[in-house]
């Protein structure tokens, strides 16, 4: 499992992303850095460009696309403000930090939240996913999404439209089917304590909205 999150990281990062609208080639690991804790991967740029943004925005998609892939369920919260690093030392703090990991633990579901101190910014990048030609679907969202104790309205990657095109079933799915994919290792969906099931629940909701709304 670890493994696969590690492959899923490094082919989300060693990677450059062409934006012909503006011209413009990213080389990712020049924008954006990674470290890995046991099952934790922060993602983490030196600047706060337009251009590390869009660099960790896209990468952020990638690794959420190809760890469903590799069938490593994931929730990512991502930040924005200070963080402090010392690579000698392989210490790494700040606010920043803290509130992607609250963001990211707080959420039932398996997805992308983006916190307050990015929502605006990453929202008006104006990303599209979908065909040339076509209108697409804004890649993030608003969404009410289910956390712990309530439910807040938050912004959200659309990655079911960053992977319309990948499906091999046509949805809508059940939660069942969505979850069969993960149950060689977590073992039958109907074992699951309650809590973990609502998390399935949760993104399969999710799923079937953004993926209607963006084949309509």
């Amino acid at each position: 499992m670890l493994s696969a999150l590690v492959d899923a990281r490094d082919s989300s990062t060693n990677v450059s992303l062409e934006f012909k609208d503006r011209g413009e080639l990213i080389h990712v690991p020049e924008h954006v850095k990674a470290v890995t804790f046991s099952d934790t991967v922060l993602l983490f740029t030196r600047g706060e460009t337009e251009a590390d943004l869009r660099a960790l925005t896209i990468v952020v998609s990638q690794m959420f696309s190809n760890s469903l892939y590799n069938r490593v369920p994931i929730r990512i919260g991502v930040a924005k403000g200070d963080l402090f690093v010392n690579f000698e030392r392989s210490m790494y703090a700040g606010p920043a930090l803290i509130e992607a990991y609250h963001v990211g633990e707080a959420s039932q579901w398996l997805g992308v939240t983006f916190a307050p101190s990015v929502a605006d910014e990453v929202a008006a990048l104006g990303l599209v996913a979908g065909d040339r030609g076509t209108k697409g679907s804004a890649v993030v969202v608003p969404w009410s999404v289910p956390l712990k104790a309530s439910v807040e309205d938050m912004k959200v990657l659309n990655w079911p439209a960053l992977m319309a095109l990948q499906l091999k079933v046509e949805p809508p799915f059940t939660t069942e089917s969505f979850y069969q994919i993960f149950e060689p290792t977590f073992g039958p969906y109907a074992e699951l304590p309650q809590d973990v099931r609502v998390k399935y629940e949760n993104t399969v909701a999710f799923f079937n909205a953004q993926y209607a709304a963006h084949v309509a």
